[in-house]
């Protein structure tokens, strides 16, 4: 018999109930639109991304009220800048003495779980079942995070729990390329692409300004025990709703099933039993590429993203309240942008203007040259705080493009390989996360100058102009030879490629 429940399940996820009811022209309008269970998925996989981002860079502001007030040399560069460090009051005042040192630590260590944790995770996310191993990472992110109040007060222990948590995170890029081949449609890739990773971004924005509220209101603990609760509504519905791959999701139309099943490059359920082409991987020309690109490609992100903060309290001297905003804003445009630009990318391609190479390589452009271009100007404007302000969040709204750019490049290259393609290319791609913030820290001792942040500036602007260098001259988003089984027929895939590519 038809139920109430049965009716949610079709309602959400685009099933057909057994049993007409009165209603039956409403419930046919309410399947027209919910039946694309792809779209869902992916909405599910930008949450995804929207907690683990959140639970990454929650700490960085919950610290101004776990630690002790300590004073830094900031720069007197420039006069006119209202010193606002010497006005502003707080009673943050934490229980911990660490150490600036300390303090970086305690947020950079997750960077060094991160870039031990990218390959292995990525062969699991590629040899076993990808809904579970992504169901893990999340679960284990929330765990971890609960339980960082508990650990705060021994240091070692809250730094193996940072760690920690970093390896159970690296999981997150793998997977969501290896459900990139399994779910969404080749047509309107770059689009979802966009769109599922606009959580980074959504994710960074509201874990910042919710932690800034929680921590005024609540307490430093507080941030820790609601970010880690919230994923757990998440686990539950991902894991009732939603499964590995379209050919066993239970709530799903059989239109749409042979839909993506049918799609040009579409990952089957049995790709993870197919041997490793370990040799043609390491000898192919785009995959080593993709590495160089990965690796110089997410300076300039990892770079705003970790030290765009310090640089706009020490050098433009903003007070906390202030820059909070300015640094959040880039990521809310991120969210906009990113999957129009996919979308863009998407809508080119289809109408036969540019391929599927020459998209990502258009992204790749984006996302690296006219950032570094914007660095160089902020590095010798001085004092032109308004102008190096905006600078910076277009610099962050234009670098976003990675993600449409080199991130999902692994699942250009070989759908049957991408969780194992991106933990072998984001493991040195995550270099610069940690290596950053240790220069700036080394560089700052003596205190914060124009021409100590140059150093840095520069470093970041040539490693973003040789990653676009390499990827235009040997970077493609064509099916390599190598994704499909060695005794397996390729003729029809090779023909569809050339067709399409």
């Amino acid at each position: 018999m038809f139920t109430a429940g049965d009716h949610w399940a079709s309602f959400i996820v685009g099933g057909r109930p057994t049993n007409k009811s009165p209603r039956s022209k409403n419930l046919e309008a309410e399947r027209a639109l919910f039946k694309r269970v792809r779209y869902l998925f992916a909405i599910m996989l930008c949450i995804a991304n929207m907690i683990i981002y959140g639970l990454k860079v929650n700490i960085a502001i919950a610290i101004v009220g776990m630690v002790k007030l300590q004073e830094s040399v900031a720069s007197d560069e420039c006069p006119e800048f209202e010193d606002v460090s010497k006005k502003e009051t707080t009673d943050m005042e934490g229980p911990f003495s660490w150490s600036t040192t300390q303090q970086g630590l305690v947020i950079s260590i997750y960077f060094a779980g991160y870039l031990v944790g990218m390959f292995p995770s990525g062969y699991f996310a590629d040899r076993f079942n990808t809904k579970a191993v992504l169901l893990i990472c999340v679960l284990a992110n929330a765990i971890l995070t609960i339980i960082v109040p508990v650990c705060a007060s021994i240091l070692p222990l809250l730094l193996f729990v940072r760690f920690f948590m970093g390896i159970m995170s690296a999981a997150n890029l793998p997977i969501v390329n290896v459900l990139l081949g399994k779910w969404v449609v080749y047509e309107e890739k770059s689009m979802w692409v966009g769109i599922i990773y606009a959580g980074t971004s959504l994710g960074t924005v509201i874990s910042i300004l919710s932690s800034g509220l929680i921590l005024k209101d609540l307490g430093w603990e507080a941030v820790f025990y609601i970010h880690g609760t919230l994923p757990l509504i998440w686990c539950v519905v991902f894991f009732y709703f939603f499964e590995d791959s379209p050919e066993n999701q239970k709530f799903i139309t059989e239109e749409e099933r042979t839909l993506i099943v049918s799609t040009y490059g579409h990952r089957t359920p049995m790709s993870s039993k197919m041997k490793v082409p370990w040799k043609s991987i390491f000898t192919s020309v785009p995959f080593w590429a993709l590495i160089w690109t990965n690796t110089l490609g997410n300076f300039c992100w990892y770079f705003l993203l970790t030290q765009m903060p310090l640089y706009m309290n020490k050098i433009l001297r903003y007070d906390i309240g202030s820059n909070a905003m300015i640094t959040c804003s880039p990521y809310l445009i991120n969210s906009v942008t990113n999957p129009l630009l996919g979308k863009a990318l998407d809508l080119g391609r289809n109408k036969g203007i540019w391929t599927q190479t020459t998209a990502r390589k258009i992204a790749v452009f984006i996302s690296a040259v006219p950032p570094g271009i914007f660095l160089i100007v902020i590095m010798y404007i001085g004092c032109q705080r308004l102008i190096a302000t905006i600078l910076l969040v277009l610099s962050i709204v234009i670098c976003g493009a990675i993600f449409v750019g080199h991130l999902c490049n692994q699942n250009d290259l070989a759908p049957n390989y991408a969780g194992i393609l991106m933990g072998i290319t984001n493991t040195p791609g995550t270099i610069s996360a940690f290596i950053l913030p240790a220069l700036v820290g080394a560089l700052m001792e003596e205190g914060h100058t124009f021409a100590r942040w140059r150093i840095v500036f520069w470093i970041t602007v040539i490693a973003q102009f040789l990653a676009f260098l390499i990827f235009v001259t040997f970077g493609s988003a064509k099916i390599q030879p190598w994704n499909y089984p060695e005794t397996g027929d390729t003729n029809l895939e090779q023909m569809r490629e050339r067709e399409r590519n």
